[in-house]
């Protein structure tokens, strides 16, 4: 059997010898931060922007990490190479480490672990002919954040395996967020559109706009529901996605009930950029 290898406090290990403290604050209190990376040819991609991502999290919950950039990057692409997978996703994880008195925590004392898997596309299917959504009234806790807190989320997992879906996509007051692991498009009149305020700005989100910016109009703004549901296209993003093309939300067709137009240049965009490799 296999052996995969994680990162825990300063050194690569089996997994199965990998321990975390049962009074760890990220597990009794929900408190840390998370990054979601994948690798194109064995090279991880966009790392600086997740880095710095990380950090500015870990700024916000007050949290340290113990390791330079320099490091880090060190311990993933040992990471991709001890586990030898043909592609690979690494989740990165911060917590506060121990906590005290059930409630605090020492900033010089955190838990910071990776972990190596192999990547797993999603269904060819869903890529050539779209899939679909379920939406949810929810808004999450510090949404410029990627934190750890992934309640509602799981919680919605069996309504959308029972509708079919891929994602659960977030929406409050009428507005339209994000999906529980991704970020949302809207394409009308040939204008790339994307949700602005109280989103997670995903990195695959960010290099999208950077590819669509250099054949069509770009918004950043407030999306309805009304915006989402009469939209040309919508598509998502994720690290572990990449563009997933969205047919159909709630039940409801968009459009033609077929892969748009634009959807389909910028997932030939985004692919060719990864393969290029010099980001």
């Amino acid at each position: 059997m296999k052996t995969n290898y994680c990162y825990l406090n300063g050194k690569i290990l089996p997994v199965q010898d990998a321990m975390v403290s049962v009074y760890d604050i990220g597990l009794l209190r929900g408190y840390g931060i998370y990054e979601g990376i994948t690798t194109y040819k064995n090279k991880p991609f966009r790392l600086a922007d997740h880095l710095a991502r990380f950090r500015s999290s870990a700024k916000e919950l007050d949290l340290a990490i113990p390791s330079s950039d320099e490091e880090i990057e060190k311990a993933v692409l040992s990471l991709v190479e001890k586990n030898g997978f043909e592609r690979t996703n690494l989740r990165v994880i911060l917590t506060g480490g121990n906590t005290i008195a059930g409630i605090e925590f020492d900033a010089d004392k955190p838990t910071f672990y990776i972990l190596a898997e192999e990547y797993k596309s999603l269904p060819s299917e869903m890529y050539a002919s779209g899939a679909s959504l379920i939406t949810h009234e929810h808004q999450r806790a510090l949404p410029e954040y990627k934190t750890i807190n992934y309640i509602t989320a799981v919680q919605v997992q069996n309504e959308r395996k029972a509708k079919g879906a891929i994602e659960v996509l977030y929406v409050s007051n009428g507005k339209v967020l994000e999906a529980a692991t991704s970020n949302i498009f809207i394409v009308k009149d040939g204008v790339v559109i994307t949700p602005k305020n109280n989103v997670l700005a995903g990195i695959t989100r960010n290099v999208v706009i950077e590819v669509a910016q250099k054949k069509y109009k770009v918004i950043e703004r407030e999306v309805t529901i009304t915006d989402l549901l009469y939209a040309d296209e919508v598509f998502l993003t994720a690290s572990y996605k990449e563009i997933v093309p969205i047919v159909e939300i709630d039940g409801k067709r968009i459009a033609q009930g077929s892969v748009g137009k634009v959807t389909l240049v910028l997932m030939k965009d985004f692919q060719e950029y990864t393969e290029k490799g010099d980001w």
